[in-house]
């Protein structure tokens, strides 16, 4: 499933849609078979049945997928068939919802799609102003609160009732309110669909010059990552802040090794394991080392992965740079 879901993706890039390739990364795929909507299992199969292409998304990307317009829906069909290498013309998508709710760049497109798409139904004859526009409003405050400062949003409407006095003003037909919906919203879109990445909060800095580089580097670079050697990158760099976060930390004279094994230059495992050890001892010892194991663990995973995703670059990130606020938090108790 994860290779069909990569060339799903990938289909899409080719193109040009980076938004719909970016909602597919939170998502899992399927072409299923069914009959009145009704998936088949292997102890009931009939003669007459349906292949469907099914998306199974968390919230609120199933609600995104299930706005989009009929021609959207039918591209990431077409997607997903591409994925599969089936050659049939699919025209709708299956959305189903899975129990979690997702943040970062997959979520906010979402929200802005949703968004796009309720001002377009509420202008077009769909749902009344007063049954949606709570939902409107929170949505908008939502989208202020969490879109990058450099990415360019400029939705002048802080409720739809300012969007109706707009259109009844200056765009009496059907055609040009669908048009400037999305013309209004494409800019943040396409903007955020190019980024592949929310930025990770940033962290105080360490203190430790050369962990402190590699790691904004490291930042800098999941930024414009757009290709796996690229996440792979990603991976070498978080291994390389990790052995220079055990080299700043560990003292061979003080810091013993657990199994009595001399530790190299790079063992960033036994240096880290001796100075905690050392720095730490106690009951909770055993959880924290495993916590430095598995980012270092995560790392060279990712180095060496040739599918490496943009997902899988982020965590690691995410996973080292917890790792030198722990060891930070150890080295300065009183700061």
């Amino acid at each position: 499933m994860a290779d069909a879901l990569e060339t799903a993706r990938k289909f899409l890039e080719s193109l040009q849609r980076f938004e719909l390739a970016t909602l597919l990364d939170e998502c899992s795929i399927a072409i299923v078979d069914t009959v009145g909507g009704r998936e088949i299992d292997e102890e009931w199969f009939p003669r007459v049945h349906e292949e469907v292409t099914r998306i199974i998304a968390p919230t609120p990307i199933d609600e995104a997928l299930r706005k989009l317009p009929d021609y959207d829906r039918k591209r990431v069909a077409d997607a997903i068939a591409n994925g599969y290498g089936s050659d049939r013309s699919f025209d709708d998508l299956d959305v189903q919802t899975v129990k979690h709710e997702v943040a970062g760049v997959a979520a906010l497109i979402a929200e802005l799609i949703i968004h796009r798409e309720m001002m377009i139904d509420v202008a077009t004859g769909g749902q009344r102003i007063q049954e949606v526009n709570d939902y409107y409003r929170a949505r908008e405050v939502r989208i202020r609160d969490r879109i990058p400062a450099d990415v360019k949003y400029e939705n002048p409407h802080e409720d739809l009732w300012a969007w109706y006095h707009h259109w009844s003003e200056n765009l009496p037909q059907y055609k040009d309110r669908r048009h400037y919906a999305r013309q209004l919203f494409g800019p943040a879109i396409e903007a955020l669909a190019k980024r592949t990445t929310m930025p990770l909060p940033e962290r105080a800095a360490s203190g430790w010059e050369r962990v402190d580089r590699a790691l904004s580097k490291a930042r800098a670079q999941l930024g414009l990552a757009s290709a796996e050697e690229d996440f792979q990158g990603i991976g070498l760099l978080c291994r390389e802040v990790i052995i220079s976060l055990a080299q700043a930390v560990f003292d061979p004279e003080l810091h013993k090794t657990t199994d009595g094994i001399e530790a190299s230059n790079t063992d960033a495992n036994r240096m880290i394991e001796a100075y905690i050890a050392h720095e730490f001892p106690g009951a909770s010892f055993k959880e924290v080392r495993a916590h430095a194991r598995a980012s270092l663990a995560l790392a060279l995973n990712l180095q060496h992965r040739r599918t490496a995703t943009r997902q899988l670059a982020a965590l690691c990130l995410e996973g080292t740079a917890s790792t030198v606020a722990v060891i930070s938090i150890i080295a300065r108790p009183s700061e």
